[in-house]
């Protein structure tokens, strides 16, 4: 028995997806663990389709056990995504090998991971930030005093400094499994052009809302699903929560404001000046500048709306809740049931009565659950949270 991970969001799962969980079980993995994220995605957005949703299309294409990357950490900027992914991983204590992306050769990503751990301090990293650099800007500033441009420059690339923060929390986490990276070569993250049957996840969802074609990108399975539940009005949409954005930035004041993870005074200070926009998207422009990304602002919406604090980023996940698994599955979970050293179940009602920090997260999932069921045109509370039976597949992959 042979374990590998990958560390995903399936937003929606396509035919890359497909490619690098084929390549991954070509490199010798027998059972394969998805941590899957939250339903708030780290661009700082609502998955196209529910996350029960996602992980039994997970299941489909080829995993064995899904488990859950929460909030906070599934809606953060690389460096937290990775830490508190990694570090379910490495407390279920059954990995071989975490597979992941990227576009720069392994090699040259694995000396960046160690160079940045010993030149991005952290002192370094949040003096950038507070002048206004974006995380990449501020990581590339630094190293690009001590590389080559080009070479620094391949963190540019969200997927290499992803692999990068990956790489760099494994090493600080002292992990006992080993790295797999798999070149993508074919299409970029966010690349807005198609080549063949392979297209990024940002171009599939603009073709869906766009009403235009995207299934040849994405494997019949994701297809018919995504088509149900577009009829059903079970897809979510950022803008459907557009007036509760705008009401919930209306009522924060200042301190309010400096009180939410990843924001400066100067960020700070942009919100206050956009909150008498009247639609999100001219508030988002008013925010928006050179210095902060798109992805970090509406990040930064979903902390308010969610109640994210600074300090739920300073606690380790408490537990490891699973979305979906087939029989290959439940040989995982055999082992996990005497080797992980966080608690495994399905149920949140269960898992929330674990500690304090295992209610914290509950009370998260729970918060960002109804704001999901708000972003779909057919309207739904957090029940599903609470109420989801997790059907056993009985095909073994």
């Amino acid at each position: 028995m042979k374990t590998g991970a990958i560390i995903c969001e399936y937003n929606p799962l396509h035919n890359g997806h497909l490619y690098h969980i084929q390549e991954t079980k070509k490199a010798g993995i027998t059972h394969l663990i998805a941590l899957l994220s939250d339903d708030i995605v780290q661009r700082g957005d609502t998955a196209l389709l529910h996350k029960f949703d996602r992980a039994a299309l997970a299941i489909e294409a080829g995993a064995d056990l899904v488990i859950e990357l929460p909030v906070p950490y599934s809606c953060a900027s690389a460096e937290f995504y990775a830490r508190g992914a990694v570090q379910i991983l490495h407390d279920l204590q059954i990995l071989d090998m975490l597979s992941f992306g990227c576009s720069g050769k392994p090699d040259t990503l694995r000396k960046l991971a160690g160079l940045s751990l010993q030149l991005l301090t952290p002192d370094k990293i949040q003096n950038l930030l507070k002048t206004g650099c974006s995380y990449p800007a501020a990581v590339y500033q630094i190293l690009s005093a001590s590389l080559p441009p080009e070479t620094a420059g391949l963190l540019l690339d969200p997927n290499n400094l992803l692999a990068v923060e990956y790489l760099k929390a494994m090493q600080k986490q002292q992990v006992s499994f080993s790295s797999l990276m798999i070149q993508r070569n074919s299409v970029m993250h966010d690349s807005p052009e198609a080549s063949g049957i392979f297209a990024s996840a940002s171009f599939i969802r603009k073709q869906f809302f766009h009403q235009e074609t995207y299934q040849q990108y994405i494997p019949d399975f994701t297809a018919a699903l995504l088509s149900e539940r577009q009829k059903q009005g079970r897809t979510a949409d950022f803008y459907q929560l557009e007036k509760i954005i705008l009401y919930r930035m209306r009522m924060l004041s200042e301190q309010d404001f400096l009180s939410l993870p990843d924001m400066t005074p100067e960020l700070a200070g942009r919100f206050r000046k956009a909150q008498k926009q009247n639609s999100l998207d001219d508030f988002l422009n008013t925010v928006k500048s050179r210095c902060f990304t798109m992805a970090r602002i509406r990040r930064i919406l979903f902390y308010a709306l969610a109640g994210i604090r600074k300090e739920d980023f300073q606690l380790s996940v408490p537990y490891a809740r699973i979305l979906a698994f087939n029989q290959n599955g439940t040989e995982i979970l055999k082992k996990l049931k005497s080797q992980s050293r966080i608690p495994v179940g399905t149920s949140l009602s269960s898992l929330r009565k674990l500690s304090p920090e295992a209610e914290r997260f509950a009370e998260l999932e729970t918060n960002t659950a109804n704001l999901y069921g708000l972003a779909q045109k057919q309207i739904c509370s957090a029940e599903s949270e609470f109420r989801m039976k997790i059907n056993l597949k009985n095909t073994k992959k």
